[in-house]
């Protein structure tokens, strides 16, 4: 297993012109491969992990929709520890 940071973009949701981003950290198994993770629990591919939202971020998703996100991996690291 492998982590990784990452950056998702709202490509839809602005302040003062600048895309609202979310930055955080993912376990995943083969980082070179998208599986779906855009952030906060949130699976593309599971509108369940989105559908009754309760962070912030969630209700982003169900507003605009999932392609209204883009995930890009900033690092990628072999601990959680060197992740966070």
């Amino acid at each position: 297993m492998k982590y990784i940071v990452y950056l998702t973009t709202n490509l839809k949701s602005k302040i003062n012109g600048i895309n609202r981003i979310y930055i955080g950290v993912h376990k995943t198994e083969n980082p070179e491969i998208f599986d779906g993770y855009i952030g906060c629990g949130v699976k593309i591919n599971m509108p369940s992990t989105y559908m009754y939202p309760k962070t912030p971020f969630q209700y982003a998703v169900k507003k605009y929709g999932v392609d209204a996100f883009q995930r890009s991996t900033l690092f990628i690291y072999d601990t959680a520890e060197d992740a966070f």
